[in-house]
């Protein structure tokens, strides 16, 4: 039987895999309908907010994997003596975890973030064309 970290590593990677699969799904699905809605004048709005959904999706690509890096640095540092651990400090407040794992956090986040940005912009043109 796994133990707990074990389980908690396995989590995070299908976290990782996760934000992989919404992001660049999203950026998949909208370049393929792209494809067919560039050449229509009437449908400018909706085709500028699919390839500006596009970016954001890839910048969700980008910051899952910089979130996958930092989590491995972060398991890193737990994996030291814990007198050896990097404390991670704001304006003199000490934090329980160290600055890494934070970060690690923040870019997740910004993944998660992304896609849901991507997504809300081709929903607002796609009102905006319709109504």
């Amino acid at each position: 039987m796994s133990n707990g970290v074990e389980i908690r590593a396995s989590i995070d990677s299908e976290t990782v895999r996760g934000l992989l699969l919404i992001n660049g799904g999203g950026a998949v699905a909208l370049l393929a309908f792209l494809a067919g809605i560039i050449e229509k004048p009437h449908l400018e709005v909706l085709a500028r907010a699919i390839i500006w959904a596009v970016f954001t999706f890839q910048v969700g690509l980008a910051t899952a994997v910089i979130h996958n890096r930092f989590r491995r640095l972060c398991s890193l540092e737990y994996a030291k003596k814990p007198e050896n651990q990097k404390k991670c400090s704001l304006f003199g407040h000490v934090f329980k975890e160290p600055c890494i794992c934070h970060w690690s956090i923040g870019f997740m986040w910004v993944s998660i973030g992304s896609f849901i940005f991507g997504g809300l912009m081709v929903l607002g043109a796609g009102l905006c064309v319709i109504g």
